[in-house]
């Protein structure tokens, strides 16, 4: 059992053994998304991630570890990261309709989206700021 456990976190990536009186209800409420969402690690770790393949100053770094440190004293469900118009950004998820989106780099807009985040930050920021997204954020 255990090498099979193992062959399944190898191959999907993860795995578990759950009790068998668990209702089914509860993996339905399992959100998954097709963007990156942080992996369980260190604030070290998930910040190597968000900086990988950038050239990143210490005055940056120390900006990104600031608002990591905002947004753990927020206690987010979970933490969100895009890998292509947002890849900048990281979201902290307070509730399933409610994900506040800020910028590694200083200067930039926060985003503070609604009950379509998932879809909004999908969008490029001219949309978002010409109004063509509508106005939920």
């Amino acid at each position: 059992m255990l090498f099979d456990l193992n062959l399944l976190q190898e191959n999907l990536g993860k795995c578990g053994v759950e009790n068998a009186d668990k209702p089914i209800s509860t993996y339905a409420d399992t959100l998954i998304v097709s963007w990156d969402i942080f992996p369980p690690g260190s604030k070290e770790e998930i910040l190597a991630r968000i900086f990988k393949g950038k050239n990143i100053t210490d005055d940056k770094k120390a900006v990104a570890e600031n608002r990591y440190e905002f947004f753990m004293s927020l206690e987010p469900k979970k933490i969100v990261t895009g890998n292509s118009t947002f890849s900048n950004y990281i979201g902290a998820m307070l509730e399933d309709d409610l994900v506040v989106f800020e910028n590694i780099e200083y200067g930039n807009a926060i985003y503070i989206l609604y009950d379509d985040w998932d879809e909004i930050s999908k969008l490029s920021r001219i949309d978002l700021l010409s109004g063509r997204a509508g106005s939920n954020f």
